[in-house]
């Protein structure tokens, strides 16, 4: 039975996460999840680089979100699913080059909603942002059980509700 287990996979979650085309062409990589953290690491280039020549806060605030997802990632089932609810970043300091490396950990994991920060770094140690995200928690589920909200239509179909009744006095 030991081998139909499903528990966290370090070496799995890195290889999807790595391998997400949106990751890949932001230039981030996964370095490393387990136990409630994460280490990402992004070099900065000048496809990531704002008007002024800096490193774009967009690309801060996507390190924020997914260092806080692996980190929680690393704590969840394996079946279990999750999707931001919000994330914030402060800016500390202008990168213009370099590579920056986003340090997430869990701060606390309720029942359907968990909450997580990251601190983000430059090259030579100096914090350059900071953050933190909300994730709403899915419990996987079949189709059927899951809240309409969260399931994928055409925008063909229409909800089923029931009838409200009067109450009688």
């Amino acid at each position: 039975m030991e081998g139909t287990r499903k528990t966290f996979d370090e070496k799995l979650v890195r290889k999807r996460v790595n391998g997400f085309p949106f990751v890949r062409m932001m230039g981030m990589t996964l370095v490393s999840c387990g136990g409630g953290a994460s280490v990402m690491r992004c070099r900065v280039r000048k496809a990531l680089r704002n008007s002024g020549g800096t490193l774009h806060g967009g690309v801060l605030g996507t390190l924020v979100d997914m260092s806080v997802a692996t980190a929680l990632r690393s704590v969840l089932p394996r079946s279990s699913r999750m999707t931001t609810v919000e994330y914030k970043v402060n800016l500390l300091k202008p990168v213009t080059e370099g590579t920056i490396t986003a340090r997430g950990t869990v701060i606390r994991m309720g029942r359907t909603i968990a909450v997580g920060s990251t601190e983000i770094r430059n090259a030579g140690g100096e914090p350059v942002a900071f953050g933190s995200a909300t994730f709403y928690l899915l419990a996987a589920r079949s189709r059927a059980d899951t809240p309409g909200i969260m399931v994928a239509t055409t925008g063909r179909s229409k909800p089923k509700t029931s009838p409200v009744r009067k109450r009688e006095r």
